[in-house]
């Protein structure tokens, strides 16, 4: 969807605000922001950034930057170095593909990815539209997720260059879905959010439709022992994902808006800063 589209649907879902997190990209922004002029709704610009350990790339992590406003020099340098990488993964994917017998050719990739940064969803779509599989999620499941014959690890940049590119753009930096990314008992997360929020870490999203109950309430301690912020989102992704939908995830997320005014308070003092 573009920028505007996710607007009018925010809007039919009736959301105080919207925050728009691409991944390693900030091109969507300016029309993102523009869209929402004149709308009751709040447009918050972001950014989403996989990060992991220089020593170990199996500890890896999303963080969102939320409320970003200010000199893009040096993200945008951090973005150039990401998006290289990235088009080297796409590469080696497609040439494994090949390899096993899916004929796939860039330019067909690059035909479903309409200008957006390059990544494994538009692969799994040229494979979909091939006739390889039936659907994306059949494409992740068979061939493209961690693990899986076609599967090439992402060179990225660490947790520090990452908090640090958020935060020169005057923005509040927030691991993403700390659950999602690795098995960890509970002593073992809060250890990491230590180590992260030594790191220049802001926050923790606690509300995020894959979070079970049990699993938003650790967040939430996590984040009042440390003195961490809390965000939510609904990590919607348009079509692909078709049961996933805007603001409320797979129907029962509800994201408590009295969490954006430290958010935004947190960006401003960075901003003053």
């Amino acid at each position: 969807m573009s920028p505007g589209e996710l607007l009018e649907v925010a809007a039919k879902q009736s959301l105080k605000a919207l925050a728009l997190t691409d991944h390693d990209t900030l091109d969507g922004v300016p029309e993102f922001l523009q869209a929402a002029r004149g709308r009751a709704i709040e447009a918050v610009a972001g950014i989403e950034l996989a990060a992991c350990e220089a020593d170990d790339p199996n500890r890896s992590y999303h963080i969102v930057g939320l409320f970003l406003d200010g000199d893009s020099s040096r993200m945008e340098s951090l973005l150039s170095e990401v998006i290289k990488w990235r088009n080297e993964r796409n590469l080696k994917m497609i040439a494994s593909l090949n390899r096993l017998g899916y004929g796939l050719s860039l330019e067909e990739v690059l035909a479903q990815c309409g200008g957006a940064v390059l990544g494994r969803p538009h692969i799994a779509a040229a494979l979909v539209s091939r006739g390889y599989v039936k659907d994306s999620q059949a494409a992740f499941d068979r061939l493209l997720a961690s693990g899986k014959p076609a599967y090439v690890r992402r060179q990225l940049p660490t947790p520090e260059a990452a908090i640090a590119a958020i935060h020169s753009m005057g923005g509040a930096a927030v691991w993403a879905h700390p659950f999602t990314r690795g098995h960890y008992t509970n002593l073992q997360m809060r250890r990491i959010a230590v180590e992260l929020k030594d790191r220049g870490l802001d926050g923790i999203e606690a509300y995020y439709p894959l979070h079970t109950p049990t699993q938003v309430r650790t967040a939430l301690q996590m984040a009042g022992d440390l003195d961490l912020l809390v965000s939510g989102g609904s990590d919607f992704h348009g079509s692909r994902f078709k049961k996933l939908d805007l603001g409320v995830g797979y129907g029962n997320l509800k994201v408590p808006d009295e969490l954006l005014e430290p958010l935004r308070g947190a960006a401003m003092a960075f901003r003053r800063r």
